[in-house]
Formats: structure tokens, C-alpha cells, sequence
């Protein structure tokens, strides 16, 4: 079945999920239910970068690929800096 979708689909459809994880951990930010130094809030915005290269890299769209994976290190920047992540 999946042997019959198109590859760009896939790389679509990555896309999509890291754009959905942007939107959901900004509004859950600005509604309160998030604060910005929670690791949840950190790794949606990692994953959401991480998804968004790899949708950009596939279809050549480079300042894109720029931008998110800039968002996706400050992302990873946030868990070190609030203790999510330490391995010292």
C-alpha cells in the first residue's frame, strides 16, 4: 500500500508535522498553558525544526532550511540553558 505513494508526499507531509508542532507551542505559549522555559515547549519547537529541514532541504527551498534550522538549534540552546538537557 504505502509502496504506491509518491516519495515527495512523505516530505510533505514531514512538513506539515513540523509546522503543526510550531503553531501548537506558540499558542500554547501565548494561551499560558506552556511557559517558555518547559521542556515540552522546547522539544515541539526542536521537532517542529527538525521536520521543517528536512521538508525544505528535500525541495531545495534553502533560506528556509536556513531559518528552521536556526530555530531548531536556539530549540536545542533552551533545553541546555533551562536544565532539560545536561550532560556535565
Amino acid at each position: 500500500m504505502f509502496d504506491k505513494i509518491p516519495e515527495n508526499y512523505y516530505y510533505e507531509g514531514i512538513g506539515w508535522l513540523g509546522a503543526l508542532l510550531f503553531l501548537v507551542s506558540y499558542a500554547f505559549l501565548i494561551t499560558g498553558q506552556w511557559k517558555s522555559t518547559q521542556a515540552i515547549y522546547h522539544m515541539f519547537n526542536l521537532l517542529g525544526g527538525i521536520f521543517l529541514v528536512i521538508n525544505t532541504c528535500y525541495f531545495g527551498s534553502w533560506s528556509a532550511t536556513f531559518i528552521n534550522a536556526v530555530w531548531a538549534l536556539i530549540a536545542l540552546y533552551g533545553l541546555f540553558k533551562d536544565k532539560h538537557l545536561n550532560f556535565f
